[in-house]
């Protein structure tokens, strides 16, 4: 049985240090007047009445961010799920698929989900996202499921020889699995979820979406995201030392002191790299088993597999490409495709969800994009005193996320969501599809 750390610590730590106060009864004797206004209200967490420090709520909901201390799962039950996309342009993109199978209802939505950096289909945030969302028969979700390997996995490497550093390109990429996804079985609706540097797939998704005119997507989650790849995690990649006679790359674009907790973070990512990424990459190159990354190969290996998808991606040179956003070099990319810079343009019903006590990405970070997206009524924005980083089940139970995604993929809030009628932009090129 899985047991993920932030699962583990609830059990632990919340009975005697939390009282949940209810105040779901008293938010039900107002209706909301919009779908936007249902799920602001579900975004705000039970009250909690602390009986302990509240240094222990920034200790529990940190952790959960490191379950992988505890080891991986690569149960091969899951094989029973694996998928595999080949793009038009080539690239492989891998999965896991869970279908909804109790009766003849009908089409059912489709929730696509990401976990950011380092994390592929059978990462520690998609095994705890699993756990508590889909194969637990007291929280399944009523949606097909797909959980898709972030471009900067060693799965992603070794079925396409290349790393991307995500975000717009990662997002065409989402544009094309659903298109596929599309063309071999009926789907409701689809909606995306994305945690920290998913949540940048998620919003260039639906950007993209809208102006391209596809129409495929009816509401996106951005959860801890982490909106700027120079900040994080390219700060703790500049912070690694990779020996006077190998440049760190990654100084180029992220000068400046080592922050507080970048230790801390670098030796997360070691692990990450010794627990996911290398395993991953032998799984689909399995003649390349001694395949190894010392900690000081970290910064340039994967600056030269995000160099190399730029220069594919140059090569493409899809006519519809966004302009925008450079392929000129790696520092111009992460640049261009900043979320703050960005956020304006989204015209699809979004949730922001971060928390202060973020070990990952500082709150300083979201507020940036918050602000950006104040004056925009297809966003709404949330940041918690707790959570962490995708940590929100430890302060505030299971029940508050699957609660949000539950609203976030009814078709009757995303309709009602400004307090109107179905949106034109859900509805162009839903006939084409």
């Amino acid at each position: 049985m899985r047991h993920s750390l932030a699962g583990l610590l609830a059990l632990l730590v919340l009975p005697g240090c939390y009282r949940v106060l209810d105040d779901t009864e008293e938010m039900l004797q107002t209706p909301p007047r919009s779908g936007r206004e249902a799920v602001a209200r579900e975004l705000e967490p039970p009250s909690l009445i602390r009986k302990s420090s509240p240094i222990l709520g920034i200790l529990t909901t940190g952790l959960s961010s490191f379950a992988f201390l505890f080891g991986l799962d690569r149960d091969q039950e899951l094989s029973n799920h694996l998928i595999r996309f080949q793009l038009p342009d080539g690239t492989v993109v891998g999965g896991l698929f869970y279908p909804v199978e109790d009766g003849d209802e009908g089409p059912r939505p489709l929730l696509i989900a990401s976990f950011g950096f380092l994390q592929d289909r059978v990462g520690t945030e998609a095994a705890k996202f699993h756990e508590l969302y889909v194969g637990a028969t007291s929280h399944e979700l009523p949606a097909h499921v797909l959980l898709l390997d972030h471009p900067t996995t060693g799965i992603f490497l070794g079925n396409n020889r290349q790393l991307s550093p995500g975000s717009y390109d990662d997002g065409r990429m989402w544009i094309e699995v659903t298109r596929l996804l599309r063309e071999q079985m009926d789907i409701a609706s689809v909606h995306l979820f994305g945690v920290s540097m998913s949540g940048q797939t998620v919003v260039h998704a639906l950007i993209e979406d809208a102006r391209l005119g596809l129409g495929l997507f009816d509401s996106g989650m951005a959860v801890s995201i982490a909106p700027n790849f120079a900040e994080a995690p390219g700060r703790q990649f500049a912070s690694i030392d990779t020996g006077a006679e190998a440049p760190n790359p990654w100084r180029e674009i992220a000068p400046g002191e080592k922050g507080v907790g970048d230790g801390l973070q670098v030796q997360a990512i070691r692990l990450l790299v010794d627990r996911q990424f290398v395993p991953g990459y032998r799984l689909v190159r399995p003649l390349e088993l001694d395949f190894v990354l010392p900690t000081e190969g970290i910064p340039q290996l994967f600056w030269d597999g995000f160099e190399a998808r730029l220069e594919f991606l140059r090569l493409a040179d899809a006519p519809d490409w966004n302009r925008r956003f450079s392929r000129s070099a790696l520092p111009a990319y992460i640049d261009s495709t900043r979320i703050a810079g960005v956020i304006d343009q989204v015209r699809t019903p979004l949730v922001l969800l971060s928390a202060q006590d973020d070990p990952a990405v500082l709150s300083a970070a979201f507020r940036e994009v918050a602000a950006a997206a104040a004056d925009n009524p297809w966003v709404l924005a949330k940041e918690t005193v707790e959570g962490g980083h995708f940590g929100f089940d430890v302060p505030y139970g299971a029940g508050y996320l699957e609660d949000v995604i539950e609203l976030m993929i009814d078709p009757r809030i995303v309709a009602n969501w400004r307090g109107g009628a179905q949106p034109e932009r859900a509805q162009a090129g839903r006939d084409g599809r």
